[in-house]
Order: structure tokens, then C-alpha cells, then sequence
């Protein structure tokens, strides 16, 4: 590999937006990664109405519009999905311009980078401008899938041959959970696709020196033992279950808080069902949390919890990356066994795993804890050590340069 590092042109259909958004931050956390490594990262992201000038630390950042207005562009950035279970009609019919502009502005980037690779997040929307263009260019191509592109790419016929299109002409794919990956080899990828956990930053997400400020931030007392959530009010998510297992606990422990931050189609109805569970004033709900104070509001805690389920329509999380930023915050997490868990979560070691969708096992997993303030001290420390040791980005941008500089020699001998 030269000494100035490749020459990565990334395309990705979510991308922060704005200072503190919470857009997909983990793309950018592995171009940035990447920058630091060495390597020279272009992204292409669409354009979003919410976009706003921000600082990219080294990665050069393009938006690409597809649409007539800006109040249509809603490809991306968690806006085409509705509840994650279905696509919204418009974007069906904006899908053709999306991947035109793609292709094009793609294309553009490509020659002016003198790209050695195209690095694609997302099969589904992404994968297709990824291909042809890498293709056109004679470059390798490598994507990383994260969950709701398989589900789309399952939905039916024909996303499911593209998506088996765009593998077959993929030098490298990295999967963050055994299901994902398996579901892209039966689809055409190949059985080298490498299962890859995302990571956290160390240095940014760790144990707080003065946690008891930012409880009172958030008005909680020193007496109170807080279990915190933090994702998109969406099924997939179960903060339903997490609810239903919570009702017990609020009873015997009258100091425990549940707090599930952020936002979404379903906020209101998780609102209600806490009313009507009869926990309201033990449950907070703060909303969206910024980006930038994710480190604080998790930190803030003595358990976090990731009651991710499979939802009625088959969707289902990768490996969410609150779950290792919480863990390199040194709490004690509980997982549901689902998706990519078990690659980050050892049960009984760095946290503690249950069954999805079953809140009478959330509920005694989540009550022995809260019982167990050595345990939860103990599982902590294995959380934090173990983002420390192999579950960050440093140990991402190194295996997906590894898997992808072989392709670029490869390329330049054949051309």
C-alpha cells in the first residue's frame, strides 16, 4: 500500500447532518478512522433539509440532491422507512432519480479522487451506483451491511436480484451479525463475507468522574438507580417489552428510573403504554438526545439495556452501536440475544444476555442486577475493557483496510 494510504470514495444514504445529529454518527466515525489511519476518504451522502455546514475532520463531504424540492428529499437519514417496517410510497418513486444522482455525482467523485476503492454503506439503496460505478472505474468495491438493507433487500423480487447483483461484483463484504451474513451469501455474496462488530470511541465514550452532576442535569437524586435506553422509537427497538418488564421492578424498587431516550413514529404510544401500565412517574422519556451528550446521558447510569426484538415484519437490528458506547462507558449491559450481540456481549463476562421479546427474563435478569452492585460493577469494568482492547474504531478501520487493500494490488496489476 502506498505510503500517502488508498484513496476510499464512500457512498452511504445516512451521514450526520448537523453538529450532534444522530444519523447514522458510526459512518462517520469509521471515514474519520480511516483519515487517521492515513488513507484519503471522500463521502457522498443525499441531501437532507436538516443538512447544515459542519466540521468533517479530514474526510471531504459531498451532498447530492435528487429531487425537485427540498421537503421530497427523504432517501436516507432514517426518513424512507415508516416504523422501519415498510417503505414510504414516495420514496419508491424517488428511488430512480436517487440512483441516477448517485451514479452521476459518484461517478464525478470517483474521477477526480483517482479512487482506488469504493466502499458502499448499505446494499439497499447504495449497492447499485456503488457497483456500476467501480465497475466502469476497474476498482474494487467492498460493503458493509447494517440490518435494514437485508430486510428491504428480502421485501421482494427485485431488490432481492439487485442486492445479489451487487454482491457478486463485491471484492470485500463485512456483516455485524451471523444472520446478516448469512442472509447476504444465500443472496450472492461470498462465503468470505467477514463478520465485523463496530466499536465505540474510548477516549469520548468512559466512565464519568462526575456522574452525580449529570443525574441533577437530568433531575435525579443520588439515591436513585437509573436504567437507561437510547434509540429510535421504532418496533425493532422493544421498548414496549423493556416497558412491560420494567412494571414490576418500579414496584419493588421504588428508587429505580427507566429512561429511554429518543424519538420516532412511536413515542406517543410508548407514552401510553406507560400510563397505562401504571409506572408514568417512574418512566422518563427526555427525547432525541444529541449526538454530542450521548456520552453524558449514558454515563449517567448504572444499567444500560438493548431489549432489541425481530418486528412483525421481520426487521431487525444489526449491532447497534449504543450498545458498545455504553459499554465503553463501563456500565453493566443487558442485551437481548439478537442480531450481532453475542459478537460484542459474553454473557456472565462483559454483560449479561436474554431471550428477545420475553420481558419476564428482562425483568429477573434486570432485578438481579439492580440487587447486585458488585455484578454490576464487575460486568462494567469487562465492558469497558473490552471496547478498549477490540471493540473500537481503530480495530475497525484496520480490517476493513486489510480487507480491501488486497483488491486494490489486485486491480492495478490487472489494469
Amino acid at each position: 500500500m502506498p505510503e500517502t494510504g488508498m484513496r476510499i470514495a464512500v457512498i452511504t444514504s445516512s451521514y450526520p447532518r448537523f453538529e450532534g445529529d444522530g444519523a447514522a454518527p458510526f459512518v462517520q466515525s469509521i471515514c474519520e478512522q480511516l483519515v487517521q489511519e492515513g488513507h484519503q476518504v471522500e463521502v457522498l451522502a443525499p441531501y437532507d433539509e436538516l443538512a447544515r455546514p459542519m466540521r468533517t475532520h479530514g474526510v471531504s463531504l459531498h451532498r447530492f440532491r435528487y429531487a425537485p424540492f427540498k421537503q421530497w428529499h427523504i432517501m436516507g437519514h432514517a426518513r424512507s422507512l415508516v416504523a422501519d417496517v415498510r417503505l414510504r410510497p414516495l420514496a419508491v418513486l424517488l428511488l430512480p432519480f436517487f440512483l441516477a444522482a448517485a451514479f452521476w455525482q459518484l461517478w464525478k467523485i470517483t474521477g477526480r479522487q483517482k479512487s482506488q476503492a469504493v466502499y458502499a454503506h448499505w446494499v439497499i439503496p447504495n449497492g447499485p451506483p456503488a457497483a456500476m460505478v467501480a465497475g466502469l472505474r476497474h476498482i474494487p468495491l467492498m460493503i458493509s451491511l447494517h440490518g435494514s438493507d437485508i430486510f428491504l433487500a428480502r421485501s421482494n423480487f427485485v431488490y432481492r436480484a439487485v442486492a445479489g447483483w451487487v454482491f457478486r461484483r463485491a471484492a470485500a463484504v463485512t456483516a455485524c451479525s451471523p444472520e446478516l451474513r448469512q442472509r447476504a451469501i444465500e443472496m450472492g455474496a461470498n462465503d468470505a463475507t467477514r463478520l465485523l462488530a463496530w466499536g465505540a470511541d474510548p477516549e469520548l465514550f468512559h466512565p464519568l468522574a462526575d456522574k452525580e452532576s449529570v443525574r441533577q442535569g437530568y433531575g435525579f437524586s443520588g439515591q436513585d438507580l437509573i436504567l437507561v435506553a437510547l434509540g429510535r422509537m421504532v418496533y425493532k427497538k422493544g421498548f414496549d417489552v423493556l416497558l412491560k418488564a420494567f412494571r414490576p421492578i418500579a414496584a419493588a424498587c421504588p428508587q429505580a428510573r427507566l429512561v429511554i431516550g429518543g424519538d420516532g413514529p412511536l413515542n406517543w404510544p410508548l407514552h401510553q403504554l406507560a400510563t397505562e401500565l401504571g409506572i408514568e412517574s417512574s418512566v422518563v422519556f427526555p427525547g432525541k438526545i444529541a449526538w454530542d451528550r450521548v456520552p453524558q446521558f449514558l454515563g449517567m447510569a448504572d444499567i444500560f439495556v438493548l431489549p432489541s426484538v425481530r418486528d412483525l415484519k421481520g426487521n431487525v437490528d444489526g449491532l447497534p452501536t449504543v450498545l458498545l458506547e455504553a459499554m465503553g462507558c463501563g456500565l453493566a449491559v443487558v442485551a437481548s440475544d439478537i442480531g450481532g450481540v453475542r459478537l460484542a456481549v459474553e454473557d456472565g463476562v462483559n454483560g449479561l444476555v436474554v431471550p428477545p421479546g420475553d420481558a419476564a427474563a428482562l425483568e429477573a435478569t434486570l432485578s438481579r442486577l439492580i440487587a447486585g452492585r458488585t455484578d454490576r460493577a464487575a460486568l462494567g469494568q469487562g465492558a469497558r475493557q473490552s471496547v478498549v482492547e477490540r471493540l473500537n474504531w481503530h480495530t475497525v478501520a484496520t480490517c476493513l483496510a486489510a480487507l480491501v487493500e488486497p483488491a486494490i494490488q489486485q486491480a492495478e496489476v490487472d489494469h
